[in-house]
């Protein structure tokens, strides 16, 4: 026990000591000495990243032309495709809503989608359930804004609360 308590204690004081100690001799050193040191250290590091550049030239597989062109057409294609219909996007919207962990097991609003914006409508159980509903849906591509005309249920009126069937 009495060792669980004064290890950490033991360690703690020996690493201050080796710190103080290599502080000490840090300081004793020259300026002139300090100044060598960090030069040398900095042209190591340019001619490090120099090499490394060389080397990523003559492994490249293509030209930067060629590369930037090939860029410039695939942001060029999934640009064409970001834009889909609103029934699409309210597909997803569906999709998403049924198929996301935190959304699925809670009753699934009315959703329509025009230019874009999402129109939520029907009941959520609780105020948790429907902010979970509106994050799922501001998530999905294409959507572009949540218009959330969503009610919380009242207290009891919901389900088969109050009832007695279960």
């Amino acid at each position: 026990m009495i060792r669980t308590i004064f290890v950490p204690l033991r360690l703690t004081l020996g690493v201050g000591r080796i710190s103080a100690r290599t502080g000490f001799a840090a300081g004793r050193l020259t300026a002139r000495t300090g100044y060598r040191a960090t030069r040398r250290l900095g042209f190591g590091r340019i001619l490090f990243f120099a090499a490394g550049a060389g080397v990523a030239l003559l492994l490249a597989p293509t030209s930067g032309a060629e590369l930037r062109e090939r860029l410039r057409r695939a942001i060029e294609e999934r640009r064409a495709g970001l834009n889909p219909s609103d029934a699409e996007v309210a597909d997803r919207v569906r999709e998403t809503l049924s198929q996301s962990p935190r959304t699925w097991h809670l009753p699934q609003p009315g959703i329509d989608v025009i230019d874009g914006t999402a129109i939520l409508t029907g009941d959520a159980p609780h105020p948790t359930g429907k902010a979970d509903i509106e994050e799922a849906v501001a998530a999905v591509p294409g959507v572009v804004g949540v218009d959330s005309r969503l009610v919380v249920a009242a207290i009891g009126t919901g389900g088969n609360a109050g009832n007695g069937t279960s």
